[in-house]
C-alpha cells in the first residue's frame, strides 16, 4: 500500500496511512495533577484548559466530607491543608486558587479541571462556587475539649448555645455570625447538635475552620459548670421575658437559642438565669434563629461588661472603639478616624 495522507470525516485531522494491520494511535494526554516533581504549577495553568480528560473521581472514605464554596474552602486550605485529598475546580477559578494548585502539585495531591455540570454532579450542588475540595471532615470536639478549655480558661466569652436548631442553613449563618461577634464558641448536646455539613460549612464562609463547636455528653451538667465558673445563662424567647434592651449582656454569658418551631426545651430553660425576648409587630411568629442570633450578639458588642477581644488598638478605657454620647444621651459609635476626631474637639 502506497504510503498517504487521508482526513476524518468527523474531526478533519489529517493522519499518515502506513500499513492497514497497525492503525495510527494518538499519545494518552497526561492529565494535569499528574505531574511529580513540580515546583510551580505554572506550566500547568498556561497549558491545562475546563475540557481535561476525563479521570476517575476519587471514592469519598468514611470521615470524609466533599466541601465546597470559595470561602470554606479557602479556610479549609489555610487551616488544615494537610487534611486535603483531593480538589475540584472549573477553569475560571484556576488562577484565583493558583496557591492551593500549586501547594497540590507540590504535595503530590490531585486535583482536576472539571466542567460545572461534573462539578454539580462531584460537590451534589449547584451552589458550589467553582470549587470542591475532597477532605477529612473537621474534628467534632466533645466533652473532653470541653473541659480542659474550660479549666485552663481558654473558653471565653459569649458563647452560644444551640437547642433544637438542626437546620444547616441556620446552623451555617449562626456560625458565621458568631464568629464576626467574636464569640468563643458553640455548644450543644451531643444527641442533638447536627454535625457540621458541607452546605453548613458553605454558609459559614470559613467560620466552621476557626469556631470550636462542642458537642456535650451532659448539656445541663455542662451548663452548670458554666454557672459556677461565672457565666450567666440567657435563654432566648419569641413571646416571654425581658426586652434585650431593657439590661446590657455581659461578655461573660451564655446565649441559648432554640429552634424556630418548638423554641428552648423545659431542662435548658430550667437552667436560664434570665428569659429575655427581641421586640417586634408580632405580625410574623417569631425570627428566623440566625437573625435573631446576630441582633442579640450585637447587643453584646455594643455593651459588653469585661474584656472586649478582638477590638482594635487605640480603643477607649471601656475597652471599646470611639463610644461617645449623642445629644440624646445615648451611646452610639463614632465611626471618624483618630485624626478626624482631633479636628472636631479643636
Amino acid at each position: 500500500m502506497r504510503r498517504g495522507l487521508f482526513q476524518t470525516t468527523l474531526t478533519g485531522e489529517l493522519f499518515i496511512a502506513m500499513k492497514p494491520s497497525q492503525p495510527a494511535k494518538s499519545k494518552p494526554l497526561k492529565p494535569p495533577y499528574a505531574s511529580k516533581g513540580r515546583s510551580s504549577v505554572a506550566p500547568v495553568l498556561a497549558t491545562a484548559t475546563a475540557k481535561s480528560p476525563p479521570s476517575p473521581e476519587r471514592h469519598q472514605g468514611k470521615n470524609e466530607e466533599k466541601y465546597h464554596g470559595l470561602r470554606a474552602c479557602e479556610a479549609l486550605f489555610n487551616r488544615r491543608p494537610a487534611d486535603i485529598i483531593r480538589v475540584y475546580i472549573i477553569d475560571q477559578r484556576r488562577r484565583h486558587c493558583a496557591r492551593l494548585l500549586e501547594w497540590c502539585a507540590s504535595n503530590r495531591r490531585g486535583f482536576q479541571v472539571v466542567e460545572q455540570e461534573n462539578l454539580s454532579r462531584i460537590s451534589g450542588t449547584i451552589h458550589h462556587e467553582g470549587i470542591a475540595i475532597l477532605a477529612r471532615e473537621i474534628p467534632r470536639l466533645g466533652t473532653p475539649e470541653f473541659s480542659i478549655a474550660l479549666e485552663n480558661g481558654r473558653l471565653k466569652g459569649p458563647l452560644l448555645y444551640l437547642d433544637g436548631v438542626h437546620n444547616p442553613h441556620n446552623v451555617g449563618s449562626i456560625l458565621r455570625t458568631a464568629s464576626h461577634f467574636g464569640v468563643g464558641a458553640v455548644l450543644g448536646a451531643r444527641n442533638d447538635l447536627p454535625p457540621l455539613s458541607p452546605a453548613a460549612v458553605r454558609v459559614a464562609e470559613g467560620a466552621a475552620e476557626c469556631l470550636p463547636v462542642y458537642a456535650l455528653a451532659d448539656a445541663p451538667a455542662d451548663l452548670d459548670r458554666l454557672k459556677r465558673a461565672g457565666f450567666e445563662i440567657v435563654a432566648t424567647s419569641s413571646h416571654r421575658g425581658d426586652l434585650v434592651y431593657a439590661s446590657p449582656l455581659g461578655r461573660n454569658v451564655v446565649l441559648v437559642l432554640g429552634s424556630e418551631g418548638e423554641g428552648i426545651s423545659r431542662p435548658i430553660e430550667g437552667l436560664a438565669d434570665r428569659l429575655i425576648r427581641i421586640p417586634g409587630t408580632a405580625v410574623v411568629e417569631s425570627l428566623n434563629v440566625s437573625v435573631a442570633c446576630g441582633i442579640l450578639l450585637s447587643e453584646v458588642w455594643r455593651h459588653p461588661i469585661g474584656p472586649s477581644p478582638g477590638v482594635a488598638a487605640g480603643a477607649g478605657s471601656s475597652g471599646r472603639r470611639g463610644v461617645r454620647p449623642d445629644n440624646r444621651g445615648r451611646q452610639r459609635l463614632d465611626t471618624t478616624s483618630p485624626s478626624r476626631a482631633r479636628r472636631v474637639n479643636k
